[in-house]
Parts: C-alpha cells; structure tokens; sequence
C-alpha cells in the first residue's frame, strides 16, 4: 500500500505532506489563520487613535481597542458603534451608568467623570472641540464653577454643534 501511495502523489509534493507524516499542531494552525494573508485584521480587534482630555485640559493621544474602551467606560459595543465614523447614525446622546456617549453631526466622543475621549481626526470640529475644550478648562482652573466637567464638556460639544448648524 505504502508503494501505490508514492504513485499518486504529484511530483512536485514532499513526501512529508502525506496523510501518514503529517503532524498537525491544532493550536497553532488555528491562531496563524490569517496570518499569510496581509490587510486581514480579527474583527473588532483594530486600536484607534484616540484623544484623552482630563479635567485640568491636559491632552495625550492613546491607542485604545474598542474592548479597553468598553472597560474602562463600562460601555456596551452597541454605544461605542455610535462613534465609528463608517457609519451613519442620527445624533444621539446616550446617559450611562459611568459615561455620556455623544454622537452628534461633527463631534463623537465619551465623556466620563474625569475625562473626554474623541477619536482622533484631523477634522476642523474635532480640532476645534479639542483646543476650546483645553482652553475652558484652563481658564476655569481657579473659579469655582457650579456645572460638573461633564456637563461643561457636553454643553462645548451642543455648543459647536449648534454654530456649525447655524452656519449651514
């Protein structure tokens, strides 16, 4: 049997690829999946750029997945699908638990208690949101101010919405 076996083989195939010599390593040949084929990513798996303003208006820049988001917001993935810009959503504003999440025309963010986080563009609105942000927030470092940071944030961010609109 082993003969006829040789016979049927193609020439140009190593002996090891038979069925008799094949070792397979279950573990590996899953995870190496998609590995030969460039452009292909796991899905929902991608880290964005992301921007971080704290309370004192202080920016860093983050590479964030959408499950450490999801984490650390305590958000569901439906909420966070709100902010993908490759898709279109009527303007909402969602009341969490531990977050607001605004999904309004030109700006998409999550606002928590100590900070706004945007996706990271170089869109005029983003850029405006972010720097006018940064500005309020330093300007009101020493005044007492009656509204909380996350109504402050979300008030800039209804704000620019409205001009932008009124423009149009």
């Amino acid at each position: 049997m082993e003969e006829s076996q040789g016979d049927f083989l193609p020439s140009d195939v190593p002996e090891s690829t038979s069925s008799n010599n094949c070792e397979r390593n279950t573990s590996s040949a899953h995870s190496n999946r998609w590995s030969g084929f460039p452009g292909v990513k796991k899905r929902g798996h991608s880290s964005r750029s992301w921007i971080k303003i704290d309370q004192d208006g202080n920016v860093k820049i983050l590479e964030l997945d959408k499950a450490k988001i999801m984490r650390q917001c305590s958000l569901p993935s439906r909420d966070l699908r709100l902010l993908d810009p490759l898709f279109i959503y009527p303007s909402t504003i969602l009341g969490r638990e531990k977050a607001i999440v605004v999904s309004l025309e030109q700006i998409r963010c999550i606002i928590t208690a100590e900070e706004v986080i945007l996706m990271n563009s170089l869109d005029i609105n983003v850029v405006q949101y972010k720097s006018e942000l940064c500005k309020r927030l330093q300007a009101k470092k020493d005044q007492s101010d009656d509204l909380p940071f996350e109504f402050r944030a979300l008030e800039l961010a209804l704000e620019l919405t409205c001009m932008s609109l009124d423009v149009k």
